[in-house]
């Protein structure tokens, strides 16, 4: 007589499959937390095309140059994720993050105009009267960077430091 098989998982093959569920549901929240925060930072940069045609614009036409804080797109947060645009007396543009996750709330977005060649910012007085051809685009905080567009990666610490209104 043959002996009978048991029938079922065993308590180890049970854990290790647990394990295994386990680890694939952290990697699959944090890939939506990133998704999710990348999203969001795109509704910003969506709204800041106003201001960066404003100074665009502003750049062609003006023969001085305004003040931190009076290139005229500036004041009240632009979407729930941004708070209110602050500008330079280069124009270069900066917005706080807010309403996101506590890695990159009170961080910033800047857009600074370009020369032609992308990476070249331009300053007043010395570029007004020439067109805006290019923007630099990104944040001085890396996990803000890492969550921009691809085209909007760059490290702009440098001009953290200008003074914005």
């Amino acid at each position: 007589m043959g002996r009978k098989r048991q029938q079922g998982f065993s308590v180890i093959e049970l854990i290790i499959t647990a394990c295994i569920l386990a680890i694939l549901s952290s990697v699959a929240i944090a890939q939506m937390r990133d998704y999710t925060r990348r999203a969001k930072l795109s509704e910003v940069m969506m709204a800041l095309g106003g201001c960066k045609n404003m100074i665009g614009e502003s750049y062609t036409i003006m023969d001085s140059a305004p003040p931190a804080g009076r290139w005229g797109c500036e004041g009240v947060g632009v979407s729930y994720y941004a708070g209110a645009v602050q500008t330079s007396s280069d124009g270069v543009v900066r917005v706080p993050i807010s309403n996101l996750d506590r890695v990159v709330d009170g961080r910033y977005i800047y857009l600074v105009p370009a020369k032609s060649d992308g990476i070249t910012a331009m300053t007043t007085p010395d570029d007004l009267g020439k067109s805006v051809k290019n923007w630099i685009c990104g944040s001085d905080w890396l996990p803000v960077r890492n969550a921009l567009p691809s085209g909007c990666r760059y490290d702009t610490t440098t001009y953290s430091s200008h003074e914005f209104h």
